[in-house]
């Protein structure tokens, strides 16, 4: 495109046809439109955020669980009769099967900030045979419901390996929730020398 010559008071000048100052006017227009739109949707997204919160879809859905999934930063006390009221709402009134799961999670963890565990749940991976929700609590940690894990048959294979804290020496506990309706329990004492969770 040619470029246009003006000549000023200080001399000559390029000036490009068609960038004129109402152009850049309209654009910054736009932009404190567009910033004015996103101020006004941030109370939208925190009454989202709310929404989320309260409809949190863990089994139990008591408020002090719903601050698990949130790991609000002040000091919560473990409370044992809670972690086993958790444990029986997940269960509820099924018949735990003992032999699906496979728990591999050393008798003593020296170090309570990163003990390892390892998880397999026998069964085919198939659509009438696969865990949709694998739970996994301590039940002397200040929030006993560790990690929730999701599978479908799409992953071939229902296993996990984590480390995970532990505050105090207590049952480890793992709860498989399988696609035909079954659950399957397996629990475990780790002795813990060094606490985490503290």
């Amino acid at each position: 495109m040619p470029l246009q010559w003006r000549h000023g008071v200080y001399g000559a000048r390029m000036k490009k046809p068609g960038f004129t100052s109402s152009t850049f006017t309209g654009l910054s227009w736009t932009r404190r439109k567009f910033l004015t739109l996103g101020v006004g949707a941030i109370p939208l997204l925190t009454l989202s955020r709310k929404n989320q919160a309260e409809d949190f879809d863990y089994q139990g859905n008591p408020f002090r669980d719903r601050f698990q999934s949130f790991r609000r930063t002040f000091r919560v006390e473990p409370d044992r009769e809670e972690a086993e009221r958790i444990v029986r709402h997940i269960i509820r009134d099924r018949e735990p099967r003992t032999d699906l799961i496979d728990l591999d999670v050393p008798d003593i963890a020296e170090n309570g900030s990163a003990v390892p565990v390892v998880i397999q749940i026998n069964c085919a991976m198939t659509e009438h045979d696969y865990p949709p929700l694998v739970h996994l609590l301590a039940l002397e940690n200040p929030f006993p419901e560790i990690a929730k894990y999701r599978f479908t048959p799409a992953c071939g294979k229902a296993q996990v390996t984590a480390r995970i804290r532990m505050r105090a020496t207590a049952p480890l506990v793992v709860i498989a929730e399988m696609s035909d309706g079954s659950v399957g329990v397996m629990e475990k004492i780790v002795n813990v020398t060094l606490g985490a969770c503290t």
